[in-house]
This record gives C-alpha cells, structure tokens and sequence, in this order.
C-alpha cells in the first residue's frame, strides 16, 4: 500500500511539473519591415542643427519597429 501511493504521489508531482513547465516560447524580438518616413521638425529632430538654420526642412528617414 506504501508503494502505491508513493507511486501515486510521484507520478501527480510529474504531470504537475510538466503541465506548469510546458514548451518555452521563443523569446526572440520580432521587427517589421523597414519604412520610409519623411520626418519635418516638429519631431525627433526639433533639436537637430538642420532644423535650427531651417525649421521646415525635412528628412527622409527610415522607420523600424519592435513588435
């Protein structure tokens, strides 16, 4: 009867274990696809030394994000 319920126990303890473990998801950053942007100076570059001698100049930027 003892051998039976240690039995018993280890094999719940096992399917506990593997039903909280499970399969790890890949935990790698996913990127989009790059864009073109033209960014103006009332963003980023505010503070750019392009836009303080032309404060409506504009840059083609390129554009990626983090998923």
């Amino acid at each position: 009867m003892k051998k039976i319920v240690m039995l018993l126990s280890f094999s719940s303890l096992f399917l506990v274990l593997a039903a909280c473990g499970g399969k790890q998801q890949n935990n790698e950053p996913r990127w989009s696809k790059p864009q073109r942007v033209l960014e103006g100076c009332d963003g980023t570059r505010s503070n750019s030394q392009q836009c303080q001698k032309d404060p409506n100049s504009q840059q083609l930027m390129i554009q990626i994000d983090r998923n």
